[in-house]
């Protein structure tokens, strides 16, 4: 390499490293220039009556600084490092003058939030999370508009919109579309949360609670399905096949849906002797029957059947491939407390078959339609009862 070509070479590098760093340089200087900018835009939005702006650019700030490489310089890194110090600051000043409010269909005339129903809420048809978003100043307070809410569910699982924005009136809504579960209190909550340049700060201070409640009057329905010769009382109940009970149910079900009594699933059979002793009235049979599944209801609806052994019909001396069994079914509504709501009189029932087993459910057959039809007919008096 000739001296000329060194020392252009030399130039070169010297020239290169120095618009290097004067780049790098500029590009510190205009993150904490836009750091600075945001700052001052926040200020003007919130004197302006608009907070969610003011918030998005603080949020702005804590963004550009995750983005940016660290500063090299350390008047630059404590500059920096002051801004993030005051953005957030400011996140949480401006934070403390917002409130969200229960949407006015929430508000009891005491001036106290109600709440709702879940099983209305699982329908479709029960009052749906809304809030209103309002600004306190010195002078008063102020609705905020195009505030982006999320709802999420804190106790319970559904489907639910988790995304609203607030209206020319502060208010923004959710709609819950299911509930996996009907029969635990749910618990949804609104919460203020900003999002800029992918960063995304939640407001926890800023929420507000939407609790679902079950009816006051809510019951379970047991039932028992089995052999009367394995019996050990008098209204003692026997493992019962598990389809065989769950058809009991839903005969009692669907008869009783005109006695005002909101009907919770029932995901697990009593044990025998719990399902014998509550049917006798032990309150504590009764009480733990109450709390199947973590949720006290107010009433026990529950259905006994038991059935003979088959009979094979002879008649003249003649044996005949026909067998008949006969069911008994009792149906008793107790309370919580132990008290006995209502006990219907007891239904017999005959079946037959062309084998033991297809007598057996032939009987068990016309005692839940016997006892479908018994309830319906008396579904007045049943209300009553329980009133």
């Amino acid at each position: 390499m000739t001296r000329g070509h060194s020392k252009a070479y030399f130039l070169t590098v010297v020239f290169s490293l120095f618009w290097g760093t004067f780049v790098f340089g500029a590009q510190e200087q205009d993150v904490i220039k836009s750091m600075e900018s945001l700052m001052q835009a926040s200020q003007d939005a919130f004197d302006t009556n608009h907070p969610v702006e003011a918030l998005k650019h603080l949020v702005g700030i804590l963004a550009l600084n995750d983005e940016a490489a660290p500063e090299t310089n350390a008047n630059r890194k404590s500059q920096r490092s002051e801004l993030v110090r005051k953005a957030d600051q400011k996140l949480t000043e401006i934070g403390a003058r917002l409130t969200l409010e229960a949407g006015d269909e929430w508000i009891k005339e005491d001036g106290t939030q109600r709440a709702g129903n879940v099983r209305d809420l699982a329908k479709g048809s029960g009052l749906m999370p809304v809030v209103r978003l309002v600004v306190n100043y010195d002078f008063g307070k102020a609705v905020v508009a195009d505030a982006p809410i999320r709802f999420a569910f804190v106790d319970g699982i559904g489907d639910i919109t988790l995304s609203s924005t607030t209206d020319a009136n502060g208010l923004a809504s959710t709609v819950v579309r299911s509930l996996n579960r009907t029969d635990k209190p749910v618990l949804i909550r609104a919460m203020l949360v900003i999002s800029n340049r992918g960063k995304t700060r939640a407001f926890p201070e800023v929420h507000r609670d939407f609790a679902y409640v079950l009816p006051a009057r809510t019951a379970r329905i047991f039932a028992s399905e089995g052999p009367a010769s394995s019996q050990s009382g008098a209204m003692a109940a026997s493992p019962a096949p598990k389809t065989g009970a769950a058809s009991l149910v839903n005969s009692i079900s669907r008869a009783m849906n005109g006695t005002g009594l909101d009907l919770l699933p029932t995901d697990s059979a009593l044990d025998p002797k719990t399902f014998a002793a509550a049917l006798q009235g032990d309150l504590g049979a009764i009480q733990r029957a109450c709390n199947v599944g973590g949720t006290t209801v107010s009433y026990l609806v529950l259905a006994d059947v038991q059935y003979d052994e088959p009979r094979q019909m002879v008649l003249n001396g003649k044996t005949y491939n026909i067998f008949t069994s006969t069911a008994r079914a009792q149906i008793r509504i107790v309370r919580s407390n132990g008290t006995v709501a209502i006990t219907r009189p007891t239904i017999s029932v005959k079946g037959q078959g062309g084998t033991e087993a297809a007598a057996i459910q032939s009987a068990l057959m016309e005692a839940r339609k016997a006892v479908e039809q018994d309830l319906s007919a008396n579904v007045g008096e049943i209300k009553s009862a329980l009133d």
